[in-house]
């Protein structure tokens, strides 16, 4: 891979890390369009159940109102026999439910009907028939074309036994089925709109995915031409030292004059390298498995590693925990964290000063201070101090505190800076704990 391929491709993964919007479009879409879906499915699901339950009982409903009315009647016309044999009371007797009714003796001779003509006449069924054990109903279609409701059922006014056939009207009972039946069609209607409106909102969600994805895309290629040209910056200087100092170096007959010109070529190329190793840590992703690990005993390492530079700084590291504080991590990340926040403090203390570092159990979290009494930041530089590439000092890379802030991130945690100028500066790191 040519050094401009590899460029690219570092940049490309910065690039990746520091739009995090995008993860969280794609998991915000795909939380979105499972409500979108899932709502007018519990619904649909619900409005299925409903037009079962209510089409499934509604003829029920009908028939046991038809009985209940039918026995009521039956009720009253043997009510009023009794209270006349000649049946004349019956012919006043009547509600809107009748269709007509009859009387038939033992003989199968009609004794009553609502229709005098067929009074006298023979009924049409065998004796069988008609006198059946209990109650017979059905529905039959009548001559007018209406089909009723049929009740047969013996009746025994003043100890004589008749046989009742009843006709009734069915369109009052039937309300029931009907109101059922339109009580669906409504509801079918509303779920059929409902997943109209469900369909077109969620081609117009699609649609403003799509829009967005494509300003987010813009806007990754925007700043990737922005840290290509920032890397590009950053490289080319220690380059052209290296350059100049070589050719120098290479024209030069005093071997210590040579000398001198490799020390400051290998500053420069140490400076190049430490460029690309912060760039490979910011753009690489944590895909480490994370171990339970004693955050007290990293801190002591990184505390040890420290002292070597602080010392000659002249500058005095306090440190004091003893108990163990478990948290999952990837342990190097956590101590890469640690050196970058420390070795800043060291840097904002030229003139020698105080490291303190301290490590607390608060609630369900570890809480790492890192607090050093230099020169401090600036207020107008302070809401800068996180953007990649950014940096106030002469020699940087303008990536310690970006990287720093990804790391606790990926733990699940967070860092903040605290400043004031002449004062000094705290970092605070609030990481999860594993129990």
């Amino acid at each position: 891979m040519s050094p401009g391929q590899y460029s690219f491709h570092i940049v490309a993964g910065i690039c990746h890390h520091s739009s995090v919007s995008a993860p969280h479009l794609v998991l915000n879409m795909v939380k979105t369009t499972r409500l979108i879906i899932g709502i007018p499915l519990c619904f649909t699901l619900l409005v299925a159940w409903f037009a079962w339950s209510a089409l499934s009982s509604a003829p029920k409903m009908a028939a046991e109102n038809l009985r209940g009315a039918g026995l009521s009647i039956s009720a009253a016309i043997e009510q009023l026999a009794a209270a006349d044999s000649s049946f004349h009371s019956l012919v006043r007797y009547t509600t809107p439910d009748i269709a007509y009714f009859a009387l038939i003796d033992q003989q199968g001779i009609v004794r009553f009907h609502t229709n005098p003509g067929l009074i006298g006449t023979h009924y049409a069924h065998s004796i069988q028939k008609t006198f059946p054990d209990g109650i017979s109903e059905q529905r039959e279609l009548l001559g007018t074309g209406e089909v009723a409701y049929l009740l047969r059922t013996k009746i025994h006014p003043n100890h004589n036994q008749y046989l009742l056939v009843l006709a009734m009207h069915t369109y009052r009972a039937d309300q029931v089925i009907r109101r059922a039946q339109t009580g669906v069609t409504i509801v079918s209607v509303l779920t059929a709109s409902l997943w109209v409106l469900t369909v077109v909102l969620f081609f117009m969600l699609r649609r403003e995915e799509h829009r967005r994805r494509e300003m987010l895309r813009r806007e990754e290629m925007a700043r990737l031409g922005e840290m290509g040209a920032i890397m590009a910056h950053e490289i080319r200087n220690p380059l052209a030292g290296i350059k100049g100092f070589a050719q120098l170096a290479q024209a030069s007959d005093s071997l210590e004059q040579t000398r001198s010109y490799a020390d400051i070529i290998v500053s420069q190329s140490l400076r190049m390298e430490e460029l690309v190793n912060d760039l490979l840590s910011f753009a690489r992703e944590d895909r480490e498995e994370r171990q339970t690990t004693d955050l007290a005993e990293l801190v002591h390492q990184s505390v040890a590693m420290i002292l070597v530079e602080a010392r000659p700084a002249n500058i005095q590291v306090e440190h004091e925990f003893h108990t163990p504080l478990m948290c999952r991590v990837v342990a190097d990340r956590i101590t890469q964290m640690l050196l970058n926040l420390m070795k800043n403090g060291i840097q904002a203390m030229p003139d020698g000063g105080l490291l303190r570092i301290g490590l607390e159990h608060v609630g369900k979290t570890a809480r790492i201070t890192i607090a050093d009494n230099g020169i401090g930041i600036p207020p107008e530089n302070l809401p800068h101090i996180f953007e990649a590439f950014w940096t106030s000092k002469a020699q940087g890379t303008g990536l310690g505190l970006a990287l720093c802030r990804k790391v606790a991130e990926e733990h699940g945690g967070s860092l903040k800076i605290e400043s004031a100028i002449g004062t000094g500066t705290t970092a605070t790191i609030v990481l999860p704990t594993a129990f």
